[in-house]
């Protein structure tokens, strides 16, 4: 499009992340993924970007710098508004309709494809056979009796949380389930409760397949609509690095899976109300869940994907991470130790009295495991926290597992 001085200038969409990476200079990213590409802008510039509403043109921004005193010049900004549009950083009628092209695209897919082979982790097989392994051989040996029959498991960086997570696949190794019931995080874009995917979900390692039919009963089931729209999967990396390990795990069993990025709670823990136990729908889904394994007579194994507390500049702090890691420590064993009592009201009380202040990314997943999964008890397998330097910012998570 063609920019003038009387256009009316998009807006920013609101999924576009800016990040500081380099003093004086904005890295303008796609969170969504839809581009992969990123626009680097002098820091000053942000201003205006975000003043742009859909209704201002250039002149009024001109204005507006003139009022505070700054420098503005009317050509070049319009050179990187062009730029923007082009990338498809702008909410317009082009960019929506490319969006829609995309979801639509996705939908219809019967498999989704390995969004973060390559970048996350190995494409190659043998390369990502020889990752995992590591992981593995390099964590402790799971010495219980008992085979647990759900964990909490993380979805951070897999060479980040290495120990964490082969702590817990040695333990899972054990279970002779055939249906995993995966409870993510929906990082990127949420729009209900639970948003399920029916797809089988492709790894380097081979197709992992999806259990359509309990997801058919679980739906027939229940009272009311849950969206079939399964566009918050397509990048979503909480699921997807567990289906790896799976895999790898279980190259020659016959497992399926059922997909589930559970919404957030905020109306009841970071705004402090209260209240999630009283929730007819939530108490529906997390019954039906259940029910329906032991309607259908599958031998199952729960995990959640999560990670713990986020804290630090990159998450929206004023202070840096590693300032508070005592004090996240503190926190995290609270939530530990009632989630090995199986409380999943205690659990999530400790979270809506501190209106999850220092971010924990799993809320609803572990809350769900807890209502849904009937566990008894539970047992902390490992625990760590990652402190990224360059960022001032910091993230626990931990690995548990649970016994019904």
């Amino acid at each position: 499009m063609n920019f003038t001085e009387t256009t009316p200038l998009p807006r920013l969409r609101h999924d576009i992340g800016i990040a500081e990476l380099i003093p004086g200079i904005i890295t303008l990213y796609d969170e969504m993924g839809y581009t992969e590409t990123t626009v680097q802008l002098p820091l000053d510039v942000i201003d205006y970007l975000l003043y742009m509403d859909g209704k201002r043109n250039v002149l009024e921004l001109a204005g507006h710098a003139v009022q505070a005193g700054r420098p503005f010049d009317s050509e070049k900004f319009l050179e990187v508004v062009e730029i923007l549009d082009e990338e498809g950083f702008l909410d317009t009628e082009a960019f929506r309709e490319y969006q829609d092209n995309v979801h639509h695209e996705y939908n219809s897919l019967t498999v989704r494809p390995p969004f973060l082979a390559g970048l996350s982790y190995p494409e190659d097989p043998d390369e990502l056979r020889e990752m995992l392994d590591e992981l593995l051989e390099g964590a402790p040996d799971f010495t219980g009796l008992t085979i647990p029959d759900g964990f909490f498991i993380p979805h951070i960086d897999i060479r980040i949380g290495g120990e964490a997570y082969g702590t817990a696949y040695n333990a899972l190794r054990r279970t002779k389930a055939d249906t995993f019931i995966l409870l993510g995080v929906p990082h990127q874009m949420s729009y209900d409760r639970f948003m399920i995917s029916e797809k089988d979900f492709d790894t380097p390692l081979g197709l992992v397949p999806t259990d359509r039919e309990f997801i058919r009963h679980f739906r027939e089931k229940l009272s009311f609509d849950l969206t079939t729209d399964e566009i918050a999967h397509r990048q979503e990396h909480s699921i997807e690095f567990q289906t790896l390990f799976l895999r790898h795990l279980f190259p020659d069993r016959s497992i399926c899976i059922v997909p589930i990025l559970v919404g957030p709670l905020f109306e009841y823990v970071e705004y402090g109300r209260g209240g999630a136990e009283k929730d007819s729908a939530l108490t529906e889904l997390y019954m039906l869940l259940g029910q329906t394994a032991i309607e259908l007579k599958r031998n199952v194994c729960w995990i959640a994907s999560v990670d713990f507390c986020h804290v630090g500049k990159k998450f929206g702090d004023p202070f840096e991470g590693q300032s508070v890691l005592q004090s996240v420590k503190e926190h995290d064993e609270r939530l530990i130790q009632e989630a090995t009592r199986c409380n999943a009201e205690s659990f999530l009380q400790n979270l809506v009295e501190v209106k999850n202040h220092y971010k924990v990314c799993g809320v609803s997943p572990m809350y769900a495991m807890l209502r849904a999964a009937s566990m008894q008890r539970g047992e902390l397998l490992a625990y760590d926290q990652w402190d990224e330097v360059e960022t001032e910012s910091s993230i626990s998570f931990a690995s548990m597992a649970f016994y019904q």
